[in-house]
């Protein structure tokens, strides 16, 4: 068995903000998690709260694979442990009916896991973290609202750019439109007239390329952003825009990817989360790397090739990444 693994935080000057988190037990388990980044500055234990999710959950994950009656076997049960394990900290922290009414204080995660059992591999799937297999069979879960968010902030770079000069300027004021959305930016940089044509382009694409999401959920993100218009849709089966999220509150089943497979055709697992923007030409971490270069020397910004809710501008990469590899 070969193991290859890597993580960097989005700003590599600080290690201890990196949210993302691994799971290595060899022979047993892998897993990748990618605590949600927090949209307001929440710590708990003086933590923000994506890392403390993700590493409460790496622990959780660790103690629950490693003994003998581990459910090595039954992904659903690992989930539902997770779910637990933030639950608990809501109680611990006394704060659970809060959080329970504000998405926003919430601590989550998402998670990629795979569990070797006997002569099966058993893959979970919360959210947008992803797996390959045999380099060829990618499990990847993209949701519709980080499209929106994403063609937000692209259709708010231009006029943006026209108005600001450092790369670190543009980038923070475009995640502060994609965050709060039009009608909750507060800028100076940016007009009324401006922001309502950020508003009517961005409808306008989401309308072509999301036919199938109601106008006025489109609309609800758009004018809402991250913060305002997306916690209505975590852990919601009713929306084509619900999305799971292991953030310590009920998740319905149904919404969690969940596959098994022949262990004797699986030759390897690679495990991602969602700061590699494009998959590795091949199996390890160089391959990941260098492909991670390539994206960045293309698109720092991702505005162009891979949009997405924020960039990369100084010293400060768009986001956390991780990659675990496991040849057989």
């Amino acid at each position: 068995m070969r193991i290859e693994a890597f993580t960097e935080a989005k700003r590599p000057a600080q290690p201890d903000t990196n949210e993302d988190a691994l799971l290595i037990l060899p022979g047993r388990a892998f897993a990748v998690l990618d605590g949600v980044s927090d949209r307001i500055g929440n710590r708990y234990d003086g933590m923000l709260a994506g890392r403390y999710a993700s590493q409460l959950l790496q622990r959780t994950l660790e103690q629950l694979l490693s003994g003998p009656a581990a459910p090595l076997d039954d992904p659903w049960a690992v989930v539902q442990a997770a779910v637990a394990a933030i639950g608990g900290a809501y109680d611990r922290l006394g704060i659970t009916e809060q959080v329970r009414g504000d998405w926003n204080l919430q601590m989550a995660s998402t998670m990629a896991l795979a569990m070797l059992s006997g002569d099966r591999l058993h893959v979970a799937l919360v959210g947008d973290t992803g797996l390959r297999l045999n380099g060829e069979t990618v499990l990847h879960e993209e949701k519709d609202l980080d499209f929106i968010t994403a063609a937000l902030r692209q259709q708010a770079w231009a006029p943006i750019s026209a108005r600001l000069v450092e790369p670190g300027d543009r980038e923070r004021l475009s995640r502060h439109v994609a965050w709060s959305g039009t009608r909750h930016a507060a800028t100076d940089v940016l007009t009324r007239e401006d922001l309502d044509a950020i508003e009517a382009a961005t409808m306008q694409l989401c309308t072509t390329r999301l036919a199938h999401v109601p106008q006025d959920d489109v609309l609800r993100m758009v004018q809402g952003g991250i913060i305002n218009g997306q916690g209505g849709y975590q852990n919601n089966r009713g929306s084509v825009l619900g999305y799971p999220s292991l953030n310590g509150f009920e998740i319905p089943r149904e919404m969690v990817r969940v596959e098994s497979f022949a262990r004797a055709d699986v030759r390897s697992i690679e495990l991602f989360s969602d700061g590699y923007f494009a998959l590795g030409d091949g199996f390890g971490v160089a391959a990941w790397e260098l492909m991670f270069a390539h994206v960045e020397r293309v698109d720092p910004h991702k505005i162009l090739h891979y949009p997405s809710p924020k960039g990369s501008a100084d010293g400060m990469w768009s986001d956390d990444r991780t990659y675990l590899g496991v040849a057989f």
